[in-house]
């Protein structure tokens, strides 16, 4: 196997880009609020949630582009796997054994550190699995998670905390400030939820699936995915997660946010057009600059 090969499926793991993968940024800022004074003893345990992160996330993005591909195809998507049937079953192969990889992982560490991670990581496994399972569990079961919008609801709203968890509790114990940290990731989840489909409309209809993108307005997945994402921010904006100088940091951001997206769309009356784009992004924008700034607080 040539080395364009595993390069292709490494890439895979980490498509799409996002704050967990393939930069860590997500298990840094935990790692930087979960404590409030740093030695060099403390690295290794950080590496230890970064590697949790990308144990959890690598098999999750993998099992999704195995299960994907008439979809993908549908779509005319262009990955190594829609371009080479014989890495299906090495992609397979390789997203089942990091799960396996994952689980014995955390279930070290939560011997380790005497905290029940691998318990947040099983469910993360089970909601992330079924979500995109179409060659085991759909068979038996007779459907997937993915394929309808309230399907998609569960599994994000389920697995996106207990990522969180599984993360937060290699470096502290389960605390006020780590339940809120995940109130508002299960808020940002459920808002980026609400837009990815928006790009894959046409292949969601021509695969016969009912997403959020088929069933629903853009204009209502934008307007309710901006309200969530205030949600987000009002979940962060606390004495208890924050200090009063982080609450000022992770302010710049939020009215970010609410300058370049909210208010944009809201004068707009949510409908999206194809300048409207731009908006978005600054919505993204937004939400790298705050977990950022989320891990430059523990500093001031």
């Amino acid at each position: 196997m040539c080395w364009s090969k595993p390069v292709a499926l490494l890439k895979l793991c980490n498509t799409p880009a996002t704050i967990y993968s393939p930069f860590p940024l997500f298990a840094i800022s935990l790692f930087l609020i979960s404590h409030k004074e740093l030695s060099v003893y403390d690295f290794p345990v950080m590496f230890a949630g970064i590697v949790v992160s990308w144990l959890l996330a690598f098999p999750s993005n993998l099992w999704n582009h195995c299960n994907d591909l008439k979809e993908d195809r549908a779509g005319g998507k262009k990955t190594i796997l829609t371009q080479d049937i014989s890495m299906q079953k090495i992609a397979l192969f390789i997203s089942v054994l990091l799960y396996a990889c994952s689980l014995l992982f955390v279930y070290y560490l939560s011997i380790e550190f005497k905290r029940p991670i691998y318990l947040y990581a099983l469910i993360w496994v089970i909601a992330t699995w079924w979500y995109s399972d179409n060659l085991i569990l759909k068979k038996v079961i007779g459907f997937r998670l993915k394929d309808h919008y309230l399907g998609e609801l569960a599994a994000y709203s389920t697995a996106m905390p207990m990522y969180t968890l599984s993360i937060w509790l290699v470096y502290s114990d389960l605390n006020l400030k780590g339940l809120l940290i995940t109130l508002a990731v299960f808020f940002f989840s459920v808002s980026t939820l609400l837009l990815k489909d928006l790009k894959d409309i046409s292949g969601d209809m021509k695969a016969g699936l009912k997403t959020f993108g088929v069933v629903f307005l853009p204009s209502q997945l934008v307007r309710y995915s901006c309200y969530f994402m205030v949600l987000f921010y009002l979940a962060l904006l606390n004495l208890i997660t924050l200090s009063s100088y982080g609450i000022l940091v992770i302010m710049i951001p939020f009215v970010y946010f609410f300058k370049n997206t909210f208010i944009h769309m809201y004068k707009k009356d949510w409908v999206l057009g194809s300048g409207d784009f731009q908006a978005l992004k600054h919505m993204g924008n937004s939400i790298y600059a705050s977990f950022i700034f989320l891990g430059l607080s523990a500093f001031i």
